[in-house]
């Protein structure tokens, strides 16, 4: 026992690199030494994977393959790091690695695998590891209703019948104009269609610095877009830059009835976890200092929208009558639920949530108004008619002032991947939508089009 405490000891001192020889001369002291080294690596890894730093965790889990290559630990972190990078084919490689070297290398990794396959679109192997893991779980109910896992395997079925029955839709991808290698996202198109904003995080950004609080990429900043009225093509997006962007993050949201930007801000020590701003536009063409949405109008409703908590979208309708955004506050039916504030003959009303007809248990991330205010989008993790992860929504008001039960645009608007921020052209026929489609992808989440004039 001495030994072994001494062994852990000197381990946990020793300053030599990680690969450099061992400190006992018989081997099975070595194999004790390296053995304990290697559960301190994937340990190591394991937290700079919880912490965000998908990229630094890989490094980490690599230096241990680079010594054990059937290491479950290892091969199931970087599964893992893949799956949250969006990168499901290696991410699958090496959960199945993890799995074949140790079927208990993890209680999640049935769970894991299940949600590689639904990424893949491989929906019979998912539900068998989706109920192989419910199987796993058996007896423990709270445990299997926390993993949402019942959800998924509805998703999967779900998926299954939608694909089979494709939507009348055309996807255009908006090219390389628009898009890069790295994300593009929260598309939003001017009233008058001639403006095109989005978000991107490239190393162009303001500051050029990286997230190190939270994922270790580029902040987000906002571009823009001009239509060409000739040749109907968008230019090249540039970094709006000036007063819009900061070193932290900032985002496009959409414009107000008059044209000015409604813009996404996380600013340390000046924002809370997000807060919601408007910038307007002088005659010159330059955008002004953004201040929080109805500062200049009703700044005891202007704190109420923008909490403590997270506030990441918001839409308007044409008449600048109603405002839609999302917030994480507590009260909710979820994590992050939509909100509306509506105005009054004598300002504004307090923000409502707008309800379970929207809201869901989980998270609504993405709003959108139509102009006429009689249509929302919206984004959702949270409804069994799903094609899995987000997936688009429509609502229609109804002649009560309700909002009706929400539709799934379907396929192949929604596929088994990610579809969180999506915008509509003024005459309602064209979304403007940041998917992972493969239609001519770029790298990672691209700008997309879609005609749904034919979409019933």
């Amino acid at each position: 026992m001495k030994t072994l405490l001494l062994l852990v000891t000197v381990t946990l001192l020793s300053v030599n690199t990680f690969a450099e020889g061992y400190i006992a001369s018989d081997d099975t002291s070595k194999n004790l030494v390296q053995k304990v080294k290697l559960q301190f690596k994937v340990a190591e890894g394991t937290t700079q994977f919880y912490a965000y730093n998908y990229r630094g965790a890989l490094n980490t889990f690599r230096e241990v393959l680079a010594i054990d290559e059937q290491n479950a630990g290892a091969n199931f972190g970087i599964a893992q790091c893949q799956y949250a990078l969006g990168k499901m084919k290696l991410a699958k490689e090496y959960a199945d690695k993890a799995y074949a070297s140790d079927a208990n290398v993890d209680k999640s990794v049935l769970l894991l695998l299940g949600n590689i396959e639904h990424r893949l679109s491989n929906l019979d192997k998912a539900i068998g590891y989706f109920e192989g893991y419910k199987t796993s779980l058996k007896g423990n109910e709270k445990r299997i209703a926390e993993s949402e896992v019942d959800l998924f395997i509805a998703q999967c079925n779900y998926a299954k019948q939608e694909m089979k029955s494709p939507k009348d839709v055309v996807v255009k991808n908006l090219g390389d104009k628009i898009n890069s290698s790295t994300p593009e996202f929260a598309p939003c198109i001017s009233p008058d269609g001639k403006t095109l904003l989005f978000t991107s995080r490239r190393s162009d950004t303001k500051g050029g610095q990286v997230d190190k609080n939270f994922d270790f990429q580029y902040y987000t900043d906002v571009y823009a877009s001009e239509l060409d009225s000739v040749t109907g093509e968008w230019s090249k997006g540039k970094n709006v830059g000036g007063k819009i962007n900061t070193e932290f993050h900032d985002g496009a949201l959409g414009f107000t009835p008059n044209g000015s930007m409604l813009i996404y801000r996380n600013i340390m020590k000046v924002t809370g976890s997000g807060d919601i701003y408007v910038s307007k536009k002088s005659k010159s063409g330059r955008w002004g200092n953004p201040k929080p949405l109805l500062e200049k109008e009703d700044k005891k409703i202007s704190k109420k929208i923008n909490s403590s908590y997270f506030e990441s979208s918001a839409s308007m309708t044409a008449d600048g009558k109603a405002i839609y955004f999302v917030s994480e506050r507590p009260g909710g039916l979820g994590r992050a639920d939509i909100y509306e504030v509506l105005k009054t003959g004598s300002g504004w009303g307090e923000p409502r949530n707008i309800g379970p007809m929207i809201n869901t248990g989980n998270d609504e991330k993405c709003v959108f108004i139509s102009l006429d205010g009689s249509k929302l989008y919206f984004s959702s993790n949270g409804y069994k008619n799903s094609l899995g992860s987000y997936d688009i929504y429509m609502s229609q008001k109804t002649e009560e002032g309700t909002w009706s039960e929400a539709v799934n645009l379907g396929y192949p608007i929604n596929t088994v991947k990610e579809e969180k921020t999506v915008s509509v052209s003024p005459d309602g026929n064209t979304l403007y939508i940041s998917a992972y489609y493969d239609k001519d992808n770029l790298g990672s989440a691209d700008i997309f089009t879609i005609d749904i004039s034919k979409l019933k």
